[in-house]
């Protein structure tokens, strides 16, 4: 089981890096449950998720700043077969980025965030696509900076090194 505390840094795929702000029980259709209170950073959205779908919302924590060094010194490794997907309907595409985001694993966002800045070399990209690229940076670059302790500007200015690398 997932275990989170109040501080804690966390990433909420979908929605971006927030920390937990309280954990409190609540009543809801009659159910009492323990709620994880959130604030996204660089956002003003707040959220309220129960305990019990922690696991099925892919809320996990930031990545540490070693772990960040080894996936992004290796994102070129996170491109999959660009030509086959090039050759994919934009709609199979769009739902395959889809099921990633939503997972919201570390190497995932990699593999979208690698996938369709290479694809945009072979292609323009649909307006889904360019979307799912530049929400799924925003949500990186936030990780980034709040794993390294350092500006969103100088996590772009980090990734984008890394990109060209």
């Amino acid at each position: 089981m997932f275990e989170f505390d109040i501080g804690d840094k966390v990433v909420y795929p979908n929605q971006g890096v927030g920390v937990i702000d309280l954990i409190e029980e609540k009543e809801f259709k009659g159910k009492k449950e323990k709620y994880y209170k959130i604030h996204l950073i660089n956002n003003t959205m707040k959220l309220s998720l129960p305990l019990s779908r922690v696991k099925s919302a892919n809320m996990r924590h930031i990545s540490d700043s070693k772990t960040l060094d080894s996936k992004l010194n290796n994102i070129k490794y996170y491109v999959k077969e660009v030509d086959k997907l090039a050759k994919t309907n934009y709609k199979e595409r769009n739902e395959i980025y889809s099921t990633k985001v939503k997972s919201g694993t570390l190497e995932d966002f990699l593999e979208i965030i690698s996938n369709l800045t290479e694809l945009k070399t072979i292609h323009d990209l649909n307006s889904m696509e360019k979307t799912i690229l530049r929400n799924t940076k925003r949500i990186l670059i936030d990780e980034i900076a709040q794993s390294k302790k350092i500006s969103l500007d100088e996590a772009g200015y980090l990734l984008d090194i890394f990109m060209n690398s």
